[in-house]
């Protein structure tokens, strides 16, 4: 294939003798011009090989614009053919990136070597630029955060999941250290993590190079107090001889970490399921009929005898309901579950939960506007909030300010539900906040044990797909449910037939026992 060459030059006689050795050496010249905005036109409309520039043209514009503007619209390469080879016009071309120059005159210059290096040059810068376009649209296609340095450390390249995990824009990152940015903590003491570049090894046992096992850290995004969970990935840039950078990919994996804790709670419940529920079908028959004993013996007694019976009763009763509780840990199913309103019910529950708090609680509800409805069982929602308030107030150390309801939106657009109800105590310590949802275990020594109540409100998350965390804020602890939403354009609302009919028996039994006293 002939090579194609432009020839910019103002000067007539230099260029027809530029045009017949070029031709006399099996090249083939498109045209001939000698100003600036000829040669754009022709470099469009010709799309030559290469252009042969003169520095000095007619018109305002000069050959070494000229080359510039040339090599950034049409990536063309271009060499000069100029008599000015002083110190400040050749510093001047330089800037362009020119493929080389030829001096006139032309006596004895062999025109090959130049042309075929300088088209070989733009071949090679070709593949090179098509090549970095790969990587680039890759880079920014790829769904985990990816962060490229130099040797020292300062990052050179950065893509747009990088930016969301990190909180940085690329300009802004860029140049910045990689610590700077990629700002974490160690995930088991918070501390924070100095150089998660070092060490790096040199060479695996498996030949590969500058690879390093996965990490998680806790890393905090810029401008943002909340850390998420990540796993990155370390890999050093390198040949045989040299070190140019590294490349650390990282992906969040706060879900998977919720997920997993998730898990092994379950795994601890199911532990206890088996023998908890065969316990608890044993005590309720035994249950039952200690309770129709009592109320017989209650019925013929009066005086003294009457009031010991009815504290017998009572502890009947407080040992009926850890058998029911037991009973229900065996329970998978989730119960019929329809659409609710989920501030709707709060609101319709609002003065049950007051009482369930206590007559000195000030509750709160503050309700977010616009939250999705929920698909769970109207009864086992309410029975849990229930648990979590009687918690706090089992607690005796706080207030429970407020119940809450707000929307989330995960990364990949799904919506969820959750309904916080924060209280004034003290912040749990990380070792009871892995554990408080564990059957009896005490959170707040000294204070009334849980006993199955926090381990069947997880229970019940887990059923319904959500699951539940416990949070120290700056008002105090806060227990966030958290429900995935139920994508419906309308709402149902939620009936609770059942609060007035057990308010109902919770007066009918106070009566009776004021009436045996």
């Amino acid at each position: 294939m002939t090579t194609e060459i432009l020839i910019v030059e103002d000067e007539g006689l230099i260029a027809l003798d530029l045009k017949r050795k070029l031709e006399a050496s099996g090249y083939s010249v498109v045209e001939i011009v000698d100003n600036s905005e000829d040669a754009l036109r022709s470099c469009e409309t010709m799309q030559p090989s290469l252009v042969l520039m003169d520095i000095r043209l007619r018109g305002p514009v000069d050959g070494i614009e000229t080359a510039e503007r040339i090599r950034r619209q049409f990536h063309l390469p271009v060499i000069f053919v100029t008599a000015h080879a002083d110190r400040e016009t050749l510093e001047r071309a330089r800037i362009t990136e020119p493929f080389g120059y030829i001096v006139k005159p032309f006596r004895g210059v062999d025109f090959r070597g130049p042309i075929e290096m300088a088209l070989w040059k733009n071949k090679m810068e070709q593949k090179l630029r098509i090549s970095e376009a790969w990587l680039s649209t890759t880079f920014r296609n790829v769904a985990d955060g990816l962060i490229a340095t130099d040797s020292d450390g300062t990052i050179a390249f950065m893509n747009p999941p990088a930016e969301k995990l990190t909180g940085w824009n690329w300009k802004d990152a860029k140049n910045q250290t990689l610590m700077k940015v990629f700002h974490v903590f160690d995930e088991a003491t918070g501390l924070p993590v100095l150089q998660p570049l070092m060490p790096v090894d040199d060479e695996q046992s498996d030949g590969s190079v500058g690879l390093r096992a996965p990490r998680t850290f806790r890393l905090v995004p810029r401008g943002s107090s909340e850390a998420v969970v990540v796993e990155a990935t370390l890999s050093s840039n390198r040949d045989e001889n040299s070190l140019f950078g590294y490349i650390m990919v990282f992906r969040d994996i706060t879900e998977r970490r919720k997920a997993e804790k998730q898990a092994r709670q379950l795994h601890k419940m199911n532990a206890l399921t088996v023998m908890a529920t065969g316990l608890g079908r044993e005590l309720t028959e035994t249950q039952d009929k200690m309770e129709a004993s009592l109320n017989y013996l209650i019925k013929q007694s009066t005086g003294t005898s009457s009031r010991r019976l009815w504290d017998v009763y009572e502890c009947s009763t407080r040992q009926q309901s850890v058998v029911r509780q037991l009973v229900m840990l065996g329970k998978t199913d989730p119960g019929a579950a329809s659409l609710v309103d989920v501030n709707q019910f709060l609101a319709g529950l609002n003065d049950y939960l007051k009482k369930t708090a206590g007559v000195q609680q000030s509750l709160k509800l503050g309700l977010e506007a616009g939250v999705p409805s929920i698909r769970t069982d109207p009864r086992h929602l309410r029975e849990n909030l229930l648990r979590l308030i009687g918690d706090v107030r089992q607690g005796g150390d706080g207030e429970i300010p407020a119940v809450s309801t707000r929307t989330e939106v995960a990364g990949d657009g799904r919506r969820s539900v959750q309904i916080v109800i924060r209280d004034t105590r003290k912040s749990m310590p990380g070792s009871s906040q892995e554990r408080v949802f564990d059957p009896y275990y005490q959170s707040r020594p000294g204070k009334g044990n849980p006993g199955f109540s926090l381990a069947l409100v997880y229970q019940f998350m887990a059923q319904n797909g959500g699951h539940i965390d416990v949070e120290n804020t700056a008002e105090g602890l806060a227990y966030v449910m958290n429900f995935p939403a139920a994508e419906y354009a309308a709402a149902a609302p939620a009936e609770l037939p059942e609060i007035q009919a057990e308010a109902d028996e919770i007066r009918l039994a106070k009566v009776r026992t004021t009436s045996a006293g």
